[in-house]
């Protein structure tokens, strides 16, 4: 006798289907605010994961009714990040979900494992094209980090970003404009409406 799919594909025992969908809906509930990454399951569970009652799937994460809801715009690593722009803090203590909806969303940018406020990286990359117009036989990192008022620590991480998207190019000891100098701005501007899960 052929049966008729229970879940996607699959034809699953009605006890077997509802233990799946209670160790499901704990482990998405568990997951908080932010959900559950559905990547992370196999078939099944993402085939499972769409039929659990109020569970809703945004954005590849799997998130229960209940849970609060986040704003991302004024989370507090992205506020100390504004504040010291270019002498930004390490993410201690700072969840790995809302650390990478952060960089997902464009408010913050990872430049060799130092994150930056995209506001910062747009600041910067402007300081750079302002030197570059002033000087287009390139500048030194000596030069940008005075200009930014940093460390060598912060400066680094920030060229080093910059050379790898196009920004600028390095030729010896100095920093030469790369074709994506004037796209720079557009390329880490944070997404809109959705900054809020």
């Amino acid at each position: 006798e052929r049966r008729a799919p229970t879940v996607g594909s699959w034809v699953v025992a009605p006890d077997a289907l509802a233990a799946a969908r209670t160790e499901l809906y704990e482990l998405v509930r568990d997951a908080g605010a932010f959900g559950l990454d559905i990547a992370g399951l196999d078939d099944r569970q993402r085939a499972l994961v769409r039929t659990l009652g109020g569970v809703s799937v945004v954005r590849g994460r799997a998130i229960a009714p209940d849970a609060p809801v986040v704003s991302l715009g004024d989370h507090p690593f992205l506020v100390r990040l504004q504040d010291a722009p270019f002498r930004p803090p390490p993410p201690d203590g700072v969840d790995r979900d809302a650390l990478r909806e952060l960089d997902r969303l464009g408010h913050i940018v990872d430049c060799d494992g130092v994150w930056f406020a995209a506001s910062a990286v747009r600041d910067a990359s402007a300081v750079v094209a302002r030197l570059l117009a002033q000087n287009p036989a390139g500048l030194t990192v000596t030069e940008l980090r005075v200009a930014l008022d940093t460390t060598r620590k912060f400066v680094l991480p920030l060229l080093c970003y910059f050379d790898a998207t196009g920004v600028t190019r390095r030729r010896g000891d100095r920093r030469v404009a790369g074709p994506r100098l004037a796209l720079l701005t557009l390329a880490v501007e944070p997404e809109g409406p959705e900054s809020a899960l």
